[in-house]
């Protein structure tokens, strides 16, 4: 158990012993008899976690009003938010560094998006040398390294250590042009139409096999260095396009100021609620963890789900389940939580590019924490007018600044993003 939850458990032993002979002559507990639970320090920004102790404080169980029939909520990104990271990229760089695919060649070929396949991909997106190369072509060399890589190792979620496959130069081809496939699929199709690209790559595995890679990727890129990586295509494995390569950001951090306010969150009587486009499962296995320190109950984690066919997984995603970026994300909260509770969420706390449709639907949500970040062109508007709030005493939007550099958050609204060194505001 960490330092600051032992004190925490400790000190309130202390008020539970000191309030003892008040609450044993009183009829019920009174939450009163006990001062109400505060965040610790850490590194938040001194304004966002007044706050975020005040809503709690105001709306929690220790205030007059409070109803334990409805209780209140806080909905949750996952992604860049409760961790410094992204569950779903962490399993696509494992899976491709594994060679951990199952579906036959002519199945995953259906995975790859051909909308525009013959028009040559637009600036930057060439070869190492600088040639254009089309959409089509580059499916074309992927799926011919796929081919290669099945009938040399088979389908299995991961077959040989890693540090093996890393010296197979088709394995080395593959994870080159798949990296550089989702950065092209983006920067063409949008953060969604790549999103659920990432999810469906899980199809041909069972849920099981998932949570167990996703749990040895997160415990393999925990121990890793934060940086970029560049994979790029070896010689001979030019194909046809030609030799692509890509730059990857390996990171994944635990966040201790996230634990904490979960922990206090629910002495409130307030649920914490994560709503994440990545796959629910490969969530859950983080977010319900103590050994991380999250332990969040899994009735509380939503996220992206596939359909399945005796106990395997399909590339089709879950039906009457919205998928949860922007629209779909605000649907999910409505259909799973405001319906229940019958009221939006106490507050939202934002790291991920999908939530600015849920920021802007519930706008009676008296307060939305930012993690300032480089986010997409929905999101920045809210995280700029966070910036312009921070004068106020009572601000709505509030940010939350980071070290992407060490994976920490910094006491401060500023961000120092990944490379740099100076501490920046969304402007």
């Amino acid at each position: 158990m960490s330092a600051f939850l032992s004190r925490r458990s400790f000190s309130l032993g202390l008020a539970a012993m000191a309030a003892a002979p008040h609450m044993a002559q009183a009829h019920n507990y009174d939450p009163s008899d006990v001062p109400p639970p505060t965040l610790e320090t850490l590194k938040w920004a001194q304004k966002t976690r007044a706050s975020l102790q005040a809503l709690m404080v105001a709306h929690g169980q220790y205030s007059a009003h409070y109803d334990h029939k409805k209780r209140p909520y806080i909905v949750f990104d996952w992604d860049e938010t409760a961790i410094v990271g992204n569950v779903q990229l962490t399993l696509f760089h494992y899976m491709l560094e594994h060679f951990a695919f199952l579906l036959p060649a002519h199945e995953f070929q259906k995975l790859l998006h051909s909308h525009g396949a013959e028009k040559l991909l637009p600036l930057p997106f060439t070869t190492q040398d600088g040639k254009r190369l089309s959409l089509h072509t580059l499916v074309q060399d992927i799926l011919e390294d796929y081919r290669a890589l099945a009938a040399r190792y088979g389908h299995r979620p991961h077959p040989l250590p890693r540090d093996e496959l890393q010296q197979d130069p088709t394995v080395l081809a593959f994870k080159a042009r798949m990296a550089f496939y989702h950065h092209a699929l983006t920067a063409l199709h949008g953060g969604e139409i790549a999103q659920r690209w990432l999810v469906s790559l899980a199809a041909g595995h069972t849920l099981t096999d998932v949570v167990a890679m996703s749990r040895a990727a997160n415990e393999w890129y925990l121990g890793q260095a934060i940086g970029t990586i560049k994979w790029a295509c070896p010689p001979e494995r030019a194909g046809v396009g030609g030799p692509v390569s890509a730059t990857i950001t390996q990171a994944l951090r635990l966040t201790p100021e996230i634990s904490d306010l979960f922990q206090i969150m629910q002495e409130h009587g307030i649920d914490p609620v994560i709503c994440t486009a990545s796959l629910e499962e490969c969530t859950a296995i983080f977010a319900t963890s103590t050994e991380y320190g999250y332990n969040i109950p899994r009735e509380h984690v939503f996220g992206a789900r596939l359909e399945e066919h005796h106990k395997t997984l399909l590339p089709l995603e879950a039906a009457n389940v919205p998928f949860p970026y922007e629209q779909g994300k605000t649907a999910l909260i409505k259909k799973y939580m405001v319906s229940k509770r019958e009221g939006p969420p106490l507050a939202i706390i934002a790291g991920e590019d999908s939530t600015a449709d849920l920021i802007k639907t519930f706008a009676d949500t008296p307060l939305c924490c930012l993690i300032n970040r480089k986010q997409s062109d929905a999101m920045m508007p809210f995280l700029k007018e966070a910036a312009e709030m921070r004068t106020l005493d009572t601000p709505r939007l509030v940010l939350q600044g980071r070290d992407e550099n060490t994976g920490e958050w910094l006491p401060t609204e500023a961000s120092i993003f990944l490379g740099d060194t100076m501490a920046q505001l969304p402007s």
